[in-house]
């Protein structure tokens, strides 16, 4: 679903493909994918997260793709089952497994010891690559001059070790050179082929008609 305002859902009710109650749309940020539009959280209500959710204070994320209605309150195309299930997904770091919902909003550190962001998002496919989202911190987006409030791709891969916050296997330089090349490298796809075709064609096109002026020009003169 085309979400175009999504500041305007803030505060809705949500409810599962079945119509149960599943909480309050609390916050939203920027995804890393245009095509994916944001990331939502929602502040489950005491029961359903006692009951699905095991108790869990933190937000309950989610995606544009995930919405099916947004008038008057907003319905998901999963249920509650569905949600909970990602929410208990397990994910490897390592040779450990861990429940993703307890990384949820630990802070992320570069293997150098830098802070980078927190954990919010949940695994997202595309191809045969696994991501989850970092939050990348404020003065980080300053200084790279990055969008304030946008998740970035995390490649699962890049994840080291979790204690009470999360070490990943690269550095600040790294991630950024990352970052910066993911970015450069998903807006031209739908662009870049058809004006590469484009320009060929009016190369083409323009090559062929020069030499017969030009020595039009010179047999006139010789006469």
């Amino acid at each position: 679903m085309n979400i175009t305002k999504p500041n305007e859902l803030i505060g809705k009710q949500v409810y599962d493909d079945q119509g149960s109650a599943v909480g309050i749309l609390d916050k939203y940020w920027n995804s890393w994918k245009k095509q994916h539009g944001y990331v939502f959280g929602i502040r489950p209500f005491e029961n359903i997260r006692d009951t699905w959710f095991r108790g869990t204070t933190k937000l309950i994320p989610f995606s544009t793709d995930d919405i099916k209605d947004t008038s008057g309150s907003i319905t998901l195309k999963k249920t509650l089952n569905d949600l909970s299930i990602e929410w208990r997904k397990a994910i490897s770091i390592g040779h450990i497994s861990y429940a993703q919902d307890t990384l949820m909003e630990k802070g992320i550190y570069d293997r150098q010891g830098s802070r980078v962001g927190s954990f919010y998002a949940w695994s997202e496919k595309d191809n045969t690559d696994s991501y989850y989202g970092c939050f990348i911190d404020s003065y980080l987006s300053e200084i790279w001059q990055y969008p304030y409030g946008t998740i970035l791709p995390l490649r699962i891969e890049y994840l080291n070790y979790a204690t009470d916050t999360i070490t990943l296997h690269k550095t600040l330089e790294e991630l950024k050179t990352y970052w910066d090349t993911y970015h450069k490298t998903t807006k031209p796809l739908t662009k870049s082929p058809p004006s590469k075709k484009a320009k060929s064609k009016k190369q083409t096109k323009n090559t062929k008609p020069l030499p017969k002026k030009t020595t039009a020009k010179k047999q006139v003169t010789t006469h």
